[in-house]
């Protein structure tokens, strides 16, 4: 676990970006992992975006970081076409292609069989981007997919040919954690609240805009979180690693930040833990 530096005022701002809202159209940076060559290994200890561009230098793909289970979610759709044009096997992720592929997704065997964050049938997506186009030979265009299990607490990819729109490959991990989704943090931060550990939060918040009460939807707070897996100097939260695991920040009018450190919520047990 990361170490968060602590200022008088609450917690100090990690190296993170502010929580967005996004839709399944929206370009955002999202965990992703390289797909290996012939067993199509995946890697999930970086959460670094695989090279997708027309040329093989530099500049990395953009996942598409849309984490809707909304009724008008790709994976509920009755049909979702493919795009007018596939793309080439370097190019850059669109919106469509990845409706597309989240679609196709959805109608493996392995997708019904999972859970999502709130228990419902289906897995819970985290994100899509380029599947490494040097780990084949053929020119077509594959993404790779990843959701979560909550059913089996494991990471599950799957390799979508958006050529040919077929599922090539599915593979779970267990004891892998991306970093959580918009909605994942949205449902850590109701359960933060909702439990009995939340009163020194709320008298935080309430020093300092000036007697504001703290709720799920206050205007004053920007939240982001990370996936949190505990280790030899970290107690109260054993199972996280195992279990899905959050660690929330909050700032408040982009000054000060909450003291949330000392808090983990497992959204595999929908707990709230004291750490140390």
């Amino acid at each position: 676990m990361t170490d968060t530096q602590h200022s008088p005022e609450g917690d100090a701002p990690p190296p993170s970006r502010g929580r967005r809202l996004v839709t399944p159209r929206t370009l955002g940076v999202a965990s992703a992992v390289a797909a290996g060559a012939a067993a199509i290994a995946l890697v999930f200890a970086t959460q670094t975006a695989v090279q997708a561009t027309s040329a093989p230098a530099d500049p990395a793909s953009t996942p598409i970081a849309a984490d809707s289970t909304d009724e008008d979610a790709p994976e509920k759709a009755a049909t979702i076409p493919p795009p007018a044009t596939v793309a080439a096997a370097y190019d850059q992720l669109s919106g469509d292609e990845v409706e597309y592929v989240r679609y196709l997704g959805a109608q493996d065997a392995a997708f019904a069989a999972g859970k999502d964050l709130f228990g419902d049938a289906g897995l819970q997506f985290l994100s899509t981007d380029v599947a490494e186009p040097q780990a084949y030979t053929d020119g077509q265009r594959r993404l790779l997919s990843l959701y979560y299990d909550y059913a089996t607490n494991e990471t599950v990819s799957m390799i979508v040919n958006a050529t040919t729109g077929a599922v090539e490959a599915v593979e779970r991990a267990s004891g892998t954690q991306p970093a959580p989704t918009d909605a994942e943090t949205t449902a850590a931060w109701e359960l933060l609240l909702d439990s009995d550990l939340s009163q020194p939060l709320v008298d935080e918040f309430a020093a300092l805009t000036g007697g504001s009460a703290l709720t799920a939807e206050s205007a004053e707070l920007e939240l982001t979180a990370h996936s949190f897996v505990t280790d030899a100097g970290s107690f109260g939260a054993e199972t996280c690693g195992v279990d899905r695991c959050v660690q929330l920040l909050a700032q408040v009018d982009g000054g000060a930040f909450l003291t949330t450190t000392t808090y983990v919520v497992n959204l595999s047990t929908s707990t709230v833990l004291s750490v140390s």
